[in-house]
């Protein structure tokens, strides 16, 4: 207790809000109490103060150029945003700061520190359940106040290494999430899909049935035993994969690839509903067993899931629909035996930076169905060889482009994108070396295409 006591006297965020409070009582709680006690360092501060919350923080963001942001009127929250610190302030009014304790969500966010005296709170015993390294629901009523603890609880088990008590699962059971803002239930999904060994817990959210909850688009495929155990199969085989496996060798491609803003997360939620779509493109034809289509099909059934499941940014949404749309394209690849150089720098095209993403989903996706990846290992590494020759390559400038087709009286339109993709596929395989060359073939192709 006296490292808490020593770190609230000496830290500098404690000290500004502190000096700015007046006659109010100010309590460090929660979150912050908890990371301090773990030897972390709080990437935010929480404190709950006496009379109102709203009103120190709008004072605290004056007096400190901060931004402000009011996070609930009726309960009297407010978060300030200065320095790349974030503060948030409840006001508990004329209330004792048991009160306040007793309404969060689990015993370990359930401490506090008189800013002033240095009296610690503990009336949930957090103190002794950090120590046993258990996540624990402060009161029975928790998940029910607040149905999105669920999800909380499952992501800050990852994120602090502490076991879920069994209480927790027993009340989790009874909770619906079906009116929880999807921002929020996104960003707990993609923080728990952020930890590396999240498989566990994702398996124990599907006993829960979250995942019908969640997206009930899936519905049928979550129900299909073998088509799920498979998604699921895929899912922790790229967690392994992205963790220590065929790709982590392949460098600096990896290392460039998940250095981006959630691409694991990203990735790992692809490869779950890679194959969303099959329950509804099944045909049985001459004995066997097809799923036409089920990759683009499916790849409009994942935008809604990030669009309006999950309220994310249309960039994340984007990538995931492109990993998905595209799953199959390396499996075709992988088995054409006459596999061309300009299919490969048309995937890369295609792709353009989730090429590789797209490869871990296509091997962990190969590795859930027969366990064999082998074929696909040996395809994407010729891939890559040629696409690092290319890379190296000084950029090529175009024989033929699109000023020069509307120069010869063709109008412009989607047509013209697939003239010139194929023209440059020429030119990089040097089957026209001139301009004339080109736009002699582009006039064969803009023929073809119209008669076609």
């Amino acid at each position: 207790m006296e490292s808490l006591k020593q770190f609230i006297m000496e830290n500098q965020s404690v000290q500004r809000v502190r000096a700015l409070k007046g006659k109010r009582k100010l309590y460090l709680v929660g979150g912050t109490i908890r990371d301090i006690m773990l030897d972390t360092e709080p990437v935010d501060y929480d404190f709950a103060v006496s009379g109102s919350g709203i009103r120190l923080a709008r004072s605290f963001a004056r007096k400190t150029k901060g931004a402000f942001v009011l996070l609930s009127t009726a309960e009297d929250e407010a978060r300030v945003v200065t320095d790349d610190i974030i503060y948030d302030f409840i006001g508990i009014g004329r209330k004792v700061i048991a009160a306040d304790l007793k309404r969060r969500d689990f015993t370990v966010n359930s401490m506090a520190i008189n800013c002033d005296t240095h009296e610690f709170y503990d009336p949930f015993k957090g103190m002794r359940d950090l120590q046993k390294g258990i996540l624990r629901l402060t009161t029975e009523q928790a998940l029910k106040q607040d149905p999105l603890r669920v999800l909380r609880g499952f992501r800050l088990s990852l994120e602090l290494g502490l076991r879920l008590h069994r209480d927790f699962f027993k009340y989790a059971k009874r909770v619906s999430l079906k009116k929880i803002a999807a921002e929020r239930i996104g960003y707990e999904i993609l923080r728990i899909m952020d930890v590396s060994d999240s498989f566990a817990m994702i398996l124990k959210m599907n006993s829960l049935g979250l995942f019908l909850q969640l997206y009930p688009e899936a519905k049928k495929i979550i129900e299909d035993d073998y088509l799920w155990n498979h998604s699921l199969g895929t899912y922790e085989a790229l967690e392994h994969l992205i963790k220590d496996g065929f790709f982590k060798g392949i460098e600096p491609e990896f290392s460039h690839y998940f250095a981006k803003s959630k691409r694991v997360p990203l990735v790992k939620l692809a490869g779950l509903c890679h194959d969303v779509a099959k329950p509804d493109t099944l045909l049985i034809k001459d004995g066997e067993v097809h799923f036409y289509g089920h990759d683009i099909i499916g790849s409009r059934i994942v935008r809604t899931l990030g669009s309006k499941r999950l309220k994310m940014s249309r960039n994340d949404v984007n990538v995931v629909t492109k990993l998905v749309k595209e799953h199959m394209r390396l499996h075709l690849l992988a088995t054409n035996p006459e596999l061309t150089d300009r299919a490969i720098r048309r995937f890369f095209r295609d792709l353009n930076d989730d090429w590789f993403g797209a490869m871990m989903i296509a091997w962990a996706d190969g590795y859930a169905t027969a366990g064999w990846t082998k074929h696909l290992e040996e395809v994407f590494m010729r891939m890559i060889a040629l696409k690092r020759v290319d890379d190296a390559k000084p950029k090529v400038e175009r024989l033929v482009n699109g000023h020069d087709l509307i120069a010869r009286d063709l109008k412009p339109g989607p047509k013209f994108k697939i003239i010139l993709q194929e023209l440059l596929d020429l030119q990089l395989e040097e089957k026209i070396k001139t301009k004339e060359e080109g736009l002699k073939i582009a006039l064969e192709i803009n023929q073809r295409l119209m008669s076609g």
